[in-house]
């Protein structure tokens, strides 16, 4: 495990080499370059198996990065755009919609996730904008994404328009759940940009921030839908030395391996994570929240 203080050790007995070969006159240079300085340090972290990662603090500059533009797939952090176009999409969020039988053949011949919405369920746009960010769920993301605009293809296109609007030029959207395709892309600094845009909305950043929710009665659960973060479906913690990990969009497929898409609350401010390709699946170890929790400690 990744010791912080092991390399603030290391830093500070290089600055005082430095100091010595170089003379104290420049010291406060060393000091106010301290970010550069130390990120020279962190910028490869032991005990990442993650391929992808970029940290950085919500609103600010990249604290560390690794492969950050290189192309891969991104199984379910997919659900971040789905959900902020879901969102702007839809004026009011409690409108009710209902679930169509024709989805689920789709999702059981490719072995998608579910939040356990029943066929003819009638059920509001914000439920289903927690359904797909929690349990991750593929019913959810299909019924709203056909209730909007009438297919999931004409849907991803307006994932890609928004993906344009912002910048994200080395991204591309075929599909709305996540799943493996070679037109279905991005990279871990694009995603970085749809994350930071999207938690600029209110009812973004409390669904990505809550960690259990259970919805109000619908015709086919009379007590309502129990909903939980699959950053805690296997129990990880989400404590930090300074702080704590406040929730984030978890995916998984072959081709991305396990990922995460996260944000913290360290010493008080807000930091931002997205680490993908790391090593595992969905029933072993949760590396990918397990390697978080690694580099968030770097703060």
């Amino acid at each position: 495990m990744y010791k912080k203080n092991n390399f603030r050790k290391a830093a500070a007995i290089l600055l005082a080499m430095l100091t010595l070969l170089i003379g104290v006159n420049y010291l406060p240079v060393l000091r106010s370059s301290g970010e550069t300085f130390f990120q020279i340090f962190r910028s490869e972290a032991p005990d990442i198996s993650g391929r992808n990662y970029v940290l950085k603090k919500r609103g600010g500059q990249v604290l560390t990065s690794k492969k950050e533009e290189e192309q891969i797939a991104i199984a379910s952090m997919t659900k971040i755009m789905t959900a902020i176009c879901v969102i702007e999409a839809v004026e009011n969020l409690d409108q009710l919609v209902e679930v169509p039988v024709d989805i689920f053949p789709e999702i059981e011949e490719q072995g998608l996730a579910t939040a356990g919405l029943f066929q003819g369920e009638v059920i509001s746009y914000r439920t289903l904008l927690y359904a797909m960010m929690l349990p991750s769920g593929a019913d959810a993301v299909l019924t709203a994404v056909q209730a909007i605009s009438g297919n999931e293809q004409i849907f991803a296109d307006r994932m890609n328009e928004k993906a344009a609007s912002l910048g994200m030029k080395r991204t591309h959207f075929s599909n709305t759940t996540g799943k493996d395709a070679t037109d279905h892309y991005s990279t871990v600094a694009d995603i970085m940009t749809l994350l930071d845009y999207a938690l600029e909305n209110e009812t973004f950043y409390e669904i990505f921030t809550t960690l259990s929710y259970q919805s109000v009665s619908t015709n086919l659960h009379p007590e309502g839908l129990p909903l939980i973060s699959t950053v805690i479906s296997r129990n990880e913690s989400l404590a930090l030395d300074n702080g704590r990990i406040l929730g984030g969009k978890t995916g998984y497929t072959i081709d991305a391996g396990l990922c995460l898409a996260s944000m913290a609350e360290i010493n008080g401010e807000e930091y931002l994570l997205v680490l993908a390709g790391c090593k595992g699946d969905n029933l072993t170890e949760q590396f990918n929240v397990i390697e978080s929790r690694v580099l968030y400690n770097l703060v």
